[in-house]
């Protein structure tokens, strides 16, 4: 979350990151949708506050048609609050399809590049566009890279992320390849091997 206040250094580079066009989400936990939502709200009503910013990413999201309406409120809040924000929803898997309803983007792969060969996609995600989708994949050798960015586009996957990093937090770092798979992801996955 936003944490119990503002930090100094974060402001900075959120300022610095806006004015260079990028736009910073703010994280909340859901929890599996086991969090208060008052929680999630104050998270959101602290981004804004002390950072400037108004776009919500929303982790550990279940999926499930029984928890719909915990995020639809919560979905709900933000939208109010801030018009015009974005709401990205990580369920890491294809959730119940009522999800796309409320999320401008949601992760429906979050896993190792060996897991991501075997991933079924639901005939239903065609409906949306690619920029509906986000997928995360990790573990990924450099020399699979361009299959990787390939086959989300294959998929219908308008944000991909890709790291040969491992573990509990392969999000700690960029991945050694960064600089070529941002040049293949920005020129639309030419494929150059």
């Amino acid at each position: 979350g936003a944490g119990t206040a503002p930090e100094p250094s974060m402001q900075y580079l959120v300022k610095k990151a806006q004015a260079a066009g990028i736009t910073v989400l703010g994280y909340s936990s859901t929890a599996d949708g086991q969090r208060p939502i008052s929680q999630v709200e104050a998270d959101v009503r602290n981004y804004a506050s002390w950072y400037g910013v108004i776009s919500i990413f929303l982790d550990r999201v279940s999926g499930k048609s029984g928890q719909f309406s915990y995020y639809k409120k919560i979905a709900d809040y933000i939208h109010a609050a801030h018009p015009g924000d974005q709401v990205w929803l990580n369920p890491g898997v294809y959730p119940d399809q009522d999800y796309m309803s409320i999320g401008d983007v949601v992760l429906v792969f979050e896993g190792t590049y060996a897991q991501y060969l075997t991933v079924r996609v639901p005939g239903w995600a065609s409906d949306y566009p690619a920029s509906s989708f986000l997928h995360t994949i990790y573990a990924t050798p450099k020399s699979a890279l361009v299959s990787a960015l390939h086959t989300a586009q294959q998929r219908g996957a308008g944000h991909i992320y890709v790291t040969d990093l491992v573990g509990s937090n392969p999000y700690q770092g960029l991945p050694s390849y960064w600089s070529t798979e941002d040049a293949d992801a920005t020129a639309g996955c030419p494929g150059s091997a």
